[in-house]
């Protein structure tokens, strides 16, 4: 199904205003973002690589949307779990690859919130790879 939404969507590029203009290029400069920290890790510039994949990582981990307003971005894969708060509380489990969502005064009046673990355990392993760097550069 989803391959069907984004051919249904390809069409809508001829009606592209500002606003999702703004919008595309928001979703492209944060996956750009992600591609720039894994670059800078292979390139063995690992403090400030690491440095950047930490708030690379706290943009993926939690998701909202309230009152037509949404936001959810992953790069990368993800799983973990969404809490739909709209009539009752329905929770979800979800697990995927590369997601980009921003809605702006959408009436669909969904309240939800989504939490991302992938995200959570890799920026553990951030810090813990972070912690080591620092003590192999004093050394």
């Amino acid at each position: 199904m989803e391959f069907l939404n984004t051919i249904r969507f390809l069409p809508n590029f001829t009606q592209i205003n500002g606003g999702i203009f703004l919008l595309l290029l928001a979703i492209f400069l944060l996956y750009s973002f992600s591609i720039y920290c894994g670059y800078l890790l292979i390139k063995k510039r690992n403090i400030k690589g690491l440095n950047l994949s930490v708030y690379n990582q706290l943009i993926q981990i939690i998701g909202f949307g309230v009152l037509g307003y949404a936001f959810h971005f992953t790069a990368g894969i993800y799983g973990g779990i969404k809490l739909n708060l709209t009539n009752d509380t329905i929770a979800t489990f979800m697990f995927g690859h590369s997601m980009a969502r921003i809605d702006i005064n959408n009436l669909n009046g969904l309240t939800e919130i989504s939490i991302n673990f992938i995200a959570i355990i890799l920026l553990n392993v951030i810090f813990h790879l972070k912690n080591k760097v620092e003590k192999i550069a004093e050394a």
